[in-house]
């Protein structure tokens, strides 16, 4: 009788044992509030850039600018001498002169034609032949007038413009060179110009501070071969794309540059400064834990206890700064949660704490 007693009796210790509420200390998280800094490497680019090619063939006259020289749009940057297209123009004028004179002819005796109609002198369908022919010989008018100015447009093209205020940064092209116009090849370019009073920095942003910058956000640049002075930005585009090789987003900021003290290509470092995301806390070290490979807090809901995803941000020392959706204000967070505990064991809460009190 004594020996079938027994295991009832283990069963029953062991399930008022279990059903045991266990106590644990717990904290309140603190909102965070202090602005945070975050450093991001980049590079100046220009704000506006363009390579130069000619669209008229023939050798260079020319080249009244070179490196580094500064211009303005509609500044002359080379001449080009096309005798062959001048001849052609030429040539064109001329065909215009005979269609229209064979024109005229046509018209007129299209006009006769249609006279002598009425008195029946001719037949209906020389008439109609004569009209026809005195249309279309207009008709090459119209056609060779406008060859005409196509070759006009492309004697313009004889002279090289600037087509924005900026800096020529290269250039291809020397007196009596020969060059090749509405080439088939990128390669065949003559200048790279590039406005250089503004600028842009360019940064390959992570994803926590990407989706916190707003489009006006402000910032200040910083380059270790200008020490001592910080250049102020903002953020003016974004690609609103997560490279999935980086993990990162191009942001881009404009830095005015008036006096062209910051030529293009210089890398720096661009600090900003921004308030805590929605949902960031701040909680001592020793709530944290880490299983799987991912950051947790054990709270107290209910009587029992729950694991709550939470992502990590700035150690503070002695509290750690905490992001989650799930975590609230006055969410009972277990310290130093004992590792025996698993989701749903029965927990009485101590009195609570706020983090950092």
């Amino acid at each position: 009788m004594i020996a079938r007693t027994l295991p009832l009796l283990f069963v029953v210790y062991a399930t008022a044992f279990a059903q045991e509420a266990i106590t644990v200390r717990t904290v309140l998280p603190a909102p965070a509030t202090e602005a945070r800094t975050f450093d991001l490497p980049g590079r100046t680019e220009p704000v506006e850039q363009a390579r130069i090619f000619s669209r008229a063939t023939g050798t260079v006259r020319e080249r009244p600018v070179d490196i580094g020289d500064r211009v303005k749009a509609g500044d002359t940057l080379a001449v080009i001498d096309i005798p062959d297209i001048d001849r052609e123009l030429e040539a064109a004028k001329a065909s215009v002169d005979q269609a229209v004179a064979r024109a005229e002819i046509a018209r007129s005796t299209s006009n006769r034609t249609a006279g002598l109609l009425n008195s029946q002198a001719v037949s209906k369908e020389e008439a109609e032949q004569r009209q026809a022919s005195a249309a279309e010989l207009e008709a090459g008018v119209r056609a060779a007038k406008a060859e005409v100015g196509r070759l006009e447009e492309l004697q313009k093209f004889a002279v090289v413009k600037a087509p924005f205020q900026a800096t020529i940064s290269a250039r291809r092209i020397d007196r009596g060179d020969f060059v090749r116009g509405d080439s088939a090849t990128t390669s065949e370019w003559m200048f790279h110009i590039v406005r250089l009073n503004q600028l842009r920095f360019a940064v390959a942003a992570t994803p926590d501070v990407a989706m916190r910058l707003s489009s006006d956000a402000e910032a200040t640049v910083k380059f270790a071969e200008l020490p001592g002075r910080a250049f102020p930005a903002k953020v003016s585009r974004s690609s609103n794309l997560f490279d999935t090789a980086t993990g990162t987003m191009r942001v881009e900021l404009l830095l005015e540059n008036p006096d062209f003290t910051l030529p293009a290509g210089l890398t720096g470092t661009v600090a900003f400064k921004l308030k805590p995301a929605p949902g960031t806390f701040l909680l001592p070290n020793n709530t944290l834990v880490l299983r799987d490979g991912k950051s947790l807090v054990a709270v107290v809901e209910d009587g029992k206890m729950k694991m709550i995803d939470v992502l990590t941000g700035r150690n503070l020392g002695p509290q750690m700064e905490v992001t989650s959706a799930a975590l609230k204000a006055d969410s009972q967070v277990i310290v130093s949660p004992n590792a025996m505990l698993r989701p749903g064991d029965a927990v009485t809460a101590s009195p609570l704490v706020v983090a950092g009190k």
